[in-house]
């Protein structure tokens, strides 16, 4: 029986007792705020601000619910001088520091699914306070004391998790997902068009940077960010229909550039796209890249930097043993951490990847890890010595000082992802993950019986589920219907069908506000099919993103019943 099968299967989705044990226990220990158990949270302002964020309001009736909340807003949005005097310690609290803090976006809120992003554990809030209270500067080791050990050690077991040789890969943490992007994409430039570092991009022979339509807007806002001419340097290769990078594309247009002994300095791939959770086949290209490169007698092979910035925990399961299932996670779920965990496993192959930790990592912002497998790539990066001078040199290469971009970088994020990594260990990012793609995929399994509504590339398994909806007196088959509107691009029948549908689907979620889950309008959450000179168009929808760890199937229940009552009216 195939993924898509399975999902419509209410046994096949069922909830094992079990399994709701282990993920009652994590959820008590780790994602509670209980100051019994981390005292971290026993000061009065931090419970009253833990308090006030337990509950099911949509933030925009949060104001209301704080007390004097209009008020204190009012007074916060006026503030525009610093005050002369001092205030004491014990002369009484910043009320406006408890009150921004309190109507922080609420991520603790089981209803929050609108995107990538989770409330931190528990130990992670813990680890980040002792990064805060020890403030190492990790650009340089003579400034971060121990915290540089620290993030040595959190790099050997992330990279024992994915396969690299722990002794030879290396990595640093750096200003999130996009910042680790950036160093992908400067590995490559770098290798590849050595005198780059000096003479900037036009230095060299011709060149193209390759990267994925399915991929993050930030594998191109990077290549502005670094003056490549992206109209002219950048090759955009197609997606297949689960938004993963097509091999057939990529291999023609490798060859169309070899054939005019043209460069590659990146292929950049993607792990777990925002959306629909696409994961890139890691191997193939990797293979097709050493085939190419002997073909052509290409010395410097493309880097291949892979953005798994929101798939990255699926290596917690690398090791599972899927037979025994220790954990009891339903059938459906199983089947899909099985698919998605053959493709994780390809991550060693890639020369250097992104992973958040605070995206389903359970890490407070930011705290983001490029990895690298081979260490001695960063000497590519390297600067010249001469503008290290007030450093001491007897400490060079202890460091990645010379190869980093940023002067100052904060050890929160390496103390929060330690923390995480030490507390919950495996099995309870295990468990905690499998909980969220249980309920991914029982949310797909609710939209399917509905009868009116699309579930986009239910077999990627991820935690985003994107789902058109059709009006049920215009539609009576709602995967007929999406299948014609993928033929958009090159019928404009099709084309206006999908349009008028869209606005339909989007009426209804404007309608609805801040009701139900709390989930986002996505302008792409497909892509047609390819037309005539490769002409595509992009899809809208809506998703729901299944990383909050208390989200409960409740709460799904309740949303599809009004999706449903309201496509009805």
């Amino acid at each position: 029986m195939n993924q898509s099968e399975l999902i419509t299967l209410a046994s096949a989705n069922a909830l094992n007792k079990d399994f709701e044990v282990k993920y009652q226990n994590v959820i008590s220990d780790f994602f509670s705020r209980d100051p019994g158990k981390w005292p971290i949270f026993n000061h009065p302002q931090i419970q009253a601000i833990t308090q006030f964020r337990q509950t099911t309001d949509a933030d925009v009736q949060q104001i209301n619910r704080y007390p004097q909340g209009k008020d204190l807003f009012a007074q916060l949005a006026g503030e525009s001088h610093v005050r002369q005097n001092v205030i004491r310690p014990g002369e009484g609290q910043d009320d406006l520091l408890v009150f921004a803090s309190a109507l922080c976006k609420n991520w603790e809120n089981p209803l929050a699914v609108e995107n990538v992003i989770a409330m931190p554990s528990d130990p992670a809030v813990y680890g980040s306070m002792l990064g805060l209270l020890g403030n190492p500067n990790m650009v340089y080791c003579e400034y971060s004391g121990v915290a540089d050990n620290m993030e040595k050690t959190v790099i050997r077991k992330v990279a024992n998790l994915i396969g690299y040789d722990a002794d030879k890969a290396s990595g640093l943490f750096t200003q999130g997902g996009t910042m680790c992007n950036l160093y992908g994409y400067l590995f490559g430039i770098r290798k590849s068009l050595k005198q780059s570092k000096h003479l900037g991009m036009s230095v060299d022979q011709d060149f193209r940077i390759i990267n994925s339509q399915g991929g993050h807007y930030s594998n191109m806002t990077n290549l502005s960010l670094l003056g490549v001419d992206i109209t002219n340097k950048t090759i955009r290769i197609r997606v297949a229909s689960d938004n993963t990078i097509d091999l057939a594309d990529l291999e023609q247009q490798i060859r169309a550039c070899y054939t005019v002994h043209c460069k590659i300095p990146v292929i950049l791939l993607t792990a777990g796209t925002t959306d629909t959770f696409g994961v890139d086949e890691i191997k193939q290209v990797y293979d097709l890249r050493n085939r190419l490169c002997e073909e052509f007698e290409i010395t410097e092979k493309p880097h291949i930097h892979v953005d798994a910035a929101v798939g990255w925990p699926i290596i917690f399961f690398i090791d599972y043993d899927f037979n025994t299932n220790p954990l009891a996670i339903n059938d459906a779920t199983l089947a899909g951490l099985r698919h998605n965990v053959e493709k994780f496993k390809q991550l060693k192959y890639a020369d250097s990847i992104t992973i958040d930790f605070h995206k389903w990592g359970y890490v407070p912002y930011t705290s983001s890890l490029v990895m690298v497998r081979d260490g001695d790539d960063f000497k590519a990066l390297e600067n010249d010595p001469e503008n290290f001078t007030y450093f001491e040199h007897a400490l060079e290469g202890q460091t990645h000082l010379q190869s980093t971009i940023e002067c100052s970088r904060s050890g929160v994020g390496v103390f929060g992802a330690y923390a995480g990594l030490h507390y919950l260990g495996v099995e309870g990012y295990q468990t905690i993950i499998a909980h969220c793609l249980q309920n991914a995929n029982y949310m797909r399994n609710q939209l399917l019986s509905m009868g009116n509504a699309c579930v986009m590339v239910p077999e990627n398994q991820g935690p985003s589920v994107g789902f058109r909806l059709y009006s049920p007196k215009l539609v009576n088959d709602p995967q007929a219907m999406f299948a014609h509107e993928l033929t958009c691009a090159g019928d404009k029948t099709a084309y206006d069908m999908m349009v008028r549908n869209s606005r339909w689907h989007r009426e209804l979620f404007l309608k609805r506000g801040k009701a139900g889950l709390f989930t986002n309008w996505v302008d792409s959450i497909a892509c047609s099919a390819y037309a005539e000179h490769n002409r595509f168009a992009y899809i809208p929808g809506e998703k729901a993103v299944f990383m909050n760890p208390v989200t409960q199937r409740h709460h799904i229940d309740a949303f599809a019943k009004m999706l449903k009552t309201m496509s009805a009216e």
